[in-house]
């Protein structure tokens, strides 16, 4: 094969879903044969993109996170087999994908045992057992029942399982549950990605009629693309696609369809050995993401000249500083906290060292700083509501907060993969970089000087913990007004021990002032102490207004 042109692939498979390599063993191979661009598209599962991103991307390589996803047919179609959607450029944070995936693993898990069943009822002796030895923990599929099978000497040849047993309509066949393509369609444009046809000359449609008519129903629901350049189609095949493609206005995008072992004959970024997929097709896919992520605004940063790959990227450290209100005596401590483990991997050679060390420290750091902060504006709270208090405080979601409150996505380290996929944004980076720079600071100055720096970054979140403290304001209130305190009192209790519900009844100067619920003691007290402080300082109030 001639490499002397720029050759992509954007269609592999992964050990993640049914493929025979692990995605870091696909990175390592692409890069050896000099692949420009690949994408890992795993069946109904985003974590080969994931360990990808990972691993690390070479800096001469681009990488575009994927995933392949079955959805049925629709009625006025005489589609053969179900239909395949590509989703590309998807961000691997987005909740409603990964729970639209989960549901689809869920059903895909539950059809190998009704596929083990079925060889079994024909005399094979094959178990759930064998396939956990195969995959561990990682999706089963038909392939790897056909690994089996092979390996049992059952069958000669991996084609002859699936001609004989898992194929469709086959002695061991099981229907897999398939999403509606809108669903499918749907849930990647969410996820910012690109939805794009696979294969089309699988779906065995007799004319280019009938096709034209289904990509039209697909265009409607947003699809975006069609995979025109495929191992099994020929030079007709892509020119009536190409045209479609062409006439609805579609992307066109190719690759292998690369399985490893489990699918012989197809090599990673050649095919059969004649098969090609040039880097420009990669360009307008990109290009195509770009601008459909800046005008919809699809959870991009403000900025938008960092969502380039800059080979020396410069993370503006004294521009930063002042933004911490921090002034670092040891910068290097500064920038080794805001290298993530992506761009570490890319630059291997360099020795750099990537900032999960510090994020460990700086979460021990953390966590005793508002500790401390919390028992000093508390001293009445219990060790549970001071606990509960903390976790309100410490996590990822607002530890991404306080990231995106200094505005420290511009000087995030990442690869090359992170940032093509949205990685400034993503709130488990956020979160890791804050706890890492909080161990910078503290390693760079004392505990004290971590103490401020903590106090600095949650000062507005603390502030908005005490005004909720109703209980407290309500008995500083009622002992300067009444010199009494508050008596509370359950005065129901109801429910099983794991969802108890209480109502409280709250006394002032011997009168019942009010009645709060909730889901705990604490919770029902809180919210008869609010009911309680809003009606008795609107009183003083007019009091003081009639004197």
């Amino acid at each position: 094969m001639d490499y002397s042109k720029d050759i992509i692939d954007l269609h592999i498979h992964s050990n993640a879903s049914d493929g025979s390599y692990s995605p870091s063993e696909i990175v390592q191979m692409s890069d050896r044969m000099g692949l420009k661009a690949i994408a890992i598209t795993d069946h109904d599962t985003i974590d080969g993109s994931r360990s990808a991103l990972e691993s690390g991307i070479p800096s001469t390589m681009n990488f575009v996170t994927g995933v392949e996803i079955s959805t049925g047919v629709p009625s006025f179609c005489q589609a053969s087999s179900s239909i395949h959607m590509l989703g590309y450029f998807i961000r691997l944070d987005d909740i409603n994908l990964s729970q639209t995936l989960d549901n689809l693993q869920k059903a895909r898990k539950a059809r190998t045992p009704q596929i083990l069943q079925k060889l079994n009822d024909l005399g094979i002796d094959i178990c759930e057992d064998d396939i956990k030895a195969l995959v561990g923990d990682s999706l089963p599929g038909r392939p790897h029942i056909a690994e089996i099978l092979l390996t049992k000497k059952v069958v000669h040849t991996f084609q002859e399982a699936f001609d004989k047993y898992l194929g469709r309509n086959k002695a061991a066949y099981v229907e897999k549950y398939r999403l509606e393509p809108e669903t499918a369609i749907q849930s990647i444009l969410n996820a910012g990605g690109i939805p794009v046809l696979a294969h089309p000359y699988l779906l065995k449609l007799d004319n280019g009629q009938d096709l034209e008519s289904l990509v039209a129903y697909l265009k409607e629901l947003g699809l975006m693309g069609i995979e025109v350049i495929y191992p099994e189609h020929n030079l007709q095949n892509m020119q009536l696609y190409s045209r479609i493609a062409k006439k609805f206005d579609l992307l066109i995008t190719g690759g292998t369809d690369f399985h490893g072992d489990y699918k012989p004959g197809i090599q990673l970024g050649t095919g059969s050995g004649n098969f090609q997929v040039d880097f420009s097709v990669y360009e307008k896919m990109y290009e195509t993401y770009q601008n459909r992520s800046h005008s919809q605004k699809i959870d991009k940063p403000k900025f938008t000249a960092l969502d380039v790959y800059q080979e020396d990227y410069d993370p503006q450290l004294e521009v930063l500083e002042k933004k911490i209100n921090y002034k670092f005596n040891d910068i290097s401590l500064l920038r080794n906290a805001l290298q993530h483990r992506s761009y570490v991997n890319e630059k291997s050679h360099a020795g750099l060292q990537d900032n999960e060390r510090l994020e460990f420290l700086g979460d021990a750091v953390l966590n005793l700083v508002i500790g401390d902060l919390l028992m000093k504006q508390f001293p009445d709270v219990n060790e549970g509501d001071l606990s509960r208090m903390r976790a309100t405080l410490v996590n990822e979601s607002q530890l991404a907060v306080v990231a995106r409150n200094l505005d420290l996505q511009p000087h995030l380290l990442l690869g090359k993969g992170e940032i093509h996929t949205n990685g400034r944004e993503k709130q488990s980076i956020l979160g890791d970089t804050v706890e890492a720079i909080i161990a910078a600071v503290y390693l760079d100055g004392n505990y004290e000087k971590g103490f401020e720096f903590v106090s600095f970054l949650y000062s507005k979140l603390l502030t908005q913990i005490s005004n909720n403290d109703y209980k407290s304001k309500l008995q500083e209130f009622v002992q300067g007004v009444y010199k009494e305190t508050p008596v509370y009192k359950v005065i129901q209790e109801a429910g099983p021990d794991h969802q108890k519900f209480f109502n409280v009844e709250l006394v002032v100067d011997n009168i019942i002032t009010s009645q709060g619920s909730g889901k705990s003691k604490k919770i029902a007290e809180q919210d008869a102490a609010r009911v309680a402080y809003e009606r008795l300082k609107k009183e003083h109030q007019k009091k003081d207004e009639s004197v």
